[in-house]
């Protein structure tokens, strides 16, 4: 017997019954559990394409929303499944994503435009990868010019779009500490494409471009960099500040030296001080810092210096351990300083050493009185307790 006369069948039995399943089962058992079959398999069919019609309706008019969207996270979210979508909604999706693919990249950019460059470069990645699989989504439906512009769109958002936003970055950045998470995600960026140098010399050289002993704002940026997020920019940046630090002809301007002697190790400055070679400037810096706080070190990092300026390191030194007579601690660290002996003069400095041999020996001779004290109070005591102890008895 045909489906069809099987079907028929059914229905006549089901009109004599008046469908009552029980009767109709009891009069053609066989053909009532065929039939039921029929009718669920029928039901299950007509229930798949319902489903499936709201399901390519929901992913059309999820096109549709993308247009009219204004955050780029709900954006994206939706971008993100429509990609997904596509393979499983058919050939009706596969031609709307193509009508509309320029109207949502360009709606996709305009969102982007705000953000700033570290969101970017996480944006830009994120879409490159929903392009590409939209891309290899839509190959079974052989609509070439929606394969390949999605194929291109993934590539160029990197190379293109993403390079001359993070080159406009570049171009327009100070560089101060406020900027060390944005460089950081572009050498991260850089470094997991082909070539990393393409980004990264560009940044190098813009940063090169500001004074590390004049920018306070570089100085500040450099030593926020760290070293394994930052990797060739912070060895750069480092390597460039250190050389002029280092260096005995560079001119560090007050502010940054100011700078590092409050927040930073205050050697770097004394060290530089020591060995600055330029006159004109070590006179600026004479005038700016020697002697204007109680910091000996950096008073001391100028006698050390043997340039030739206007001075009167003496007259301080003198007044220094004048004041201080009674501090042998100090009077040492003085006296022990470089250039220290020819600044003051072989009497004066024997003078200062005499000075400070009695003072050792008043300070012995107070140790031994204090010791000698001590065992006569002792004593005193004991001998108050031993009477006591008597007089009790």
């Amino acid at each position: 017997m045909s489906f069809l006369e099987k079907v028929k069948e059914f229905l006549l039995l089901g009109q004599e019954t008046n469908f009552d399943i029980t009767q109709m089962y009891i009069q053609n058992p066989n053909g009532t559990y065929t039939s039921i079959l029929i009718i669920v398999s029928t039901l299950l069919i007509i229930l798949f394409f319902i489903r499936r019609s709201i399901k390519i309706s929901s992913a059309l008019k999820l096109v549709s929303n993308l247009k009219k969207s204004n955050d780029f996270e709900d954006y994206n979210s939706k971008l993100n499944k429509l990609a997904s979508e596509l393979p499983k909604r058919g050939l009706k999706l596969a031609h709307s994503i193509n009508k509309d693919k320029n109207q949502l990249l360009n709606k996709e950019l305009d969102l982007l435009k705000d953000l700033n460059i570290k969101d970017k470069i996480s944006a830009y990645t994120s879409i490159s990868e929903q392009y590409s699989l939209i891309s290899k989504n839509s190959k079974k439906f052989k609509i070439n010019e929606l394969t390949l512009f999605y194929e291109e769109k993934s590539k160029t958002l990197l190379s293109e779009n993403l390079a001359l936003e993070i080159n406009t970055y570049i171009l327009n950045t100070n560089f101060n500490e406020n900027d060390v998470e944005f460089v950081n995600s572009i050498v991260s960026y850089s470094n997991s494409r082909n070539e990393p140098d393409s980004l990264l010399n560009p940044l190098i050289k813009q940063i090169n471009r500001f004074s590390y002993s004049h920018n306070l704002d570089l100085y500040k940026f450099t030593k926020a960099l760290e070293k394994d997020k930052s990797l060739q920019i912070y060895k750069n940046c480092n390597e460039k500040l250190n050389a002029v630090l280092e260096s005995k002809k560079d001119n560090i301007s007050n502010v940054i030296l100011s700078y590092i002697l409050e927040n930073d190790d205050k050697n770097i400055v004394y060290s530089y001080i020591t060995n600055l070679e330029s006159s004109l400037h070590l006179q600026g810096l004479y005038y700016n810092f020697f002697g204007k706080t109680d910091d000996i070190d950096l008073d001391l990092a100028f006698v050390a210096n043997d340039t030739k300026i206007y001075s009167d390191y003496s007259t301080y030194i003198d007044c220094k351990i004048t004041d201080n007579w009674r501090d042998i601690t100090y009077i040492k660290h003085i006296i022990k300083s470089s250039r220290v002996l020819e600044t003051i003069g072989h009497i004066s400095y024997r003078n200062v050493l005499e000075r400070i041999e009695k003072l050792e020996k008043d300070e012995e001779t107070n140790k031994a009185l204090s010791e000698v004290l001590q065992v006569a109070r002792r004593a005193e005591a004991i001998a108050i307790e031993a009477k006591e102890i008597a007089r009790q008895k």
